[in-house]
């Protein structure tokens, strides 16, 4: 089985490029208005329907609460469980992940001199060493610093190119493009 190879075709003309950054620039308006046409019909939709939902979260959450208040005022339902099975759902509490929380009257910044202090806590300190990448770009733009002594750190600068067709919208009429 044979492949067709499809090639672009090769621009030979200023004036031919320049039809293409017209095609370009065409095309471009008509996705722009596509899309904005699109997002007027989405945005159409969410406004259809979020009244109703915003109705519907809002008695989803009253009613949870008085769940929730039947529950914690009735313990033994629960017995040694976390939570109790019902015809049409399960209601019940939910163990989260352990997490520290300062003590009454406590600061982060307090709890940190604490571990300094004491010694058997110098296990739970510490300090992330890193390259400063934004000081050492900084001073390469100062020609503070040099290509080979970068090079002895093991870093290069690099600095990528990217082409661009950037058509002028408001210059380029809306057109049929074949």
């Amino acid at each position: 089985m044979s492949r067709i190879k499809l090639t672009a075709p090769i621009i030979q003309t200023r004036a031919a490029m320049e039809e293409l950054v017209g095609e370009i620039a065409a095309l471009t308006i008509e996705q722009r208005k596509l899309s904005a046409e699109m997002d007027r019909q989405l945005q159409a939709v969410r406004e259809k329907f979020e009244v109703h939902l915003g109705e519907l979260k809002k008695l989803v959450e009253e009613k949870t609460t008085v769940a929730q208040a039947w529950s914690e005022a009735n313990p033994l339902e629960f017995g040694k469980r976390k939570s109790i099975d019902f015809v049409h759902g399960q209601v019940g509490f939910r163990t989260g992940t352990p997490k520290l929380k300062p003590l009454l009257k406590w600061k982060w910044d307090m709890v940190l001199e604490a571990v300094k202090i004491n010694f058997w806590a110098n296990g739970y300190l510490r300090t992330k060493e890193e390259v400063d990448k934004e000081t050492l770009l900084a001073d390469y733009s100062k020609a503070t610093r040099t290509d080979l002594e970068l090079r002895t750190l093991g870093v290069q600068v690099v600095q990528d190119e990217s082409f661009f067709v950037e058509p002028k919208l408001t210059e380029v009429e809306a057109r049929s493009v074949v």
